[in-house]
């Protein structure tokens, strides 16, 4: 998979555009596309949905996923989260809960 940043330069490219115009378009600064282009700043799930927006792509293709493999509904969940404060590590205890929730119930089915 290719670096983030990397796909972002590419499509921009591809659609013939500077950075000064996807910053603006994106409603980012100059700076920080930059930075994004460069492998210096990751960008947040809204970012990466903004820059999808303002590029005329899928989110999918910003992020060089086929749609099968994170679909549109999956990727709205992580926006969804994010913009609710929901950190990884929430998500990752809140998966660890389930799974051991599952398995206990399992085990008292045996």
């Amino acid at each position: 998979m290719r670096k983030l940043g990397t796909q972002i330069k590419r499509i921009r490219m591809e659609k013939g555009l500077s950075v000064t115009r996807l910053a603006e378009m994106a409603g980012i600064s100059k700076g920080y596309l930059s930075s994004i282009e460069n492998h210096k700043n990751n960008p947040s799930a809204h970012m990466i949905k903004k820059l999808a927006k303002a590029l005329e792509v899928p989110v999918e293709k910003v992020i060089n996923l086929e749609a099968d493999i994170l679909d549109q509904e999956w990727m709205e969940l992580v926006i969804q989260a994010k913009e609710m404060g929901i950190n990884q590590e929430e998500i990752r205890t809140f998966i660890r809960y389930e799974s051991w929730k599952q398995q206990t119930k399992d085990d008292e089915a045996k």
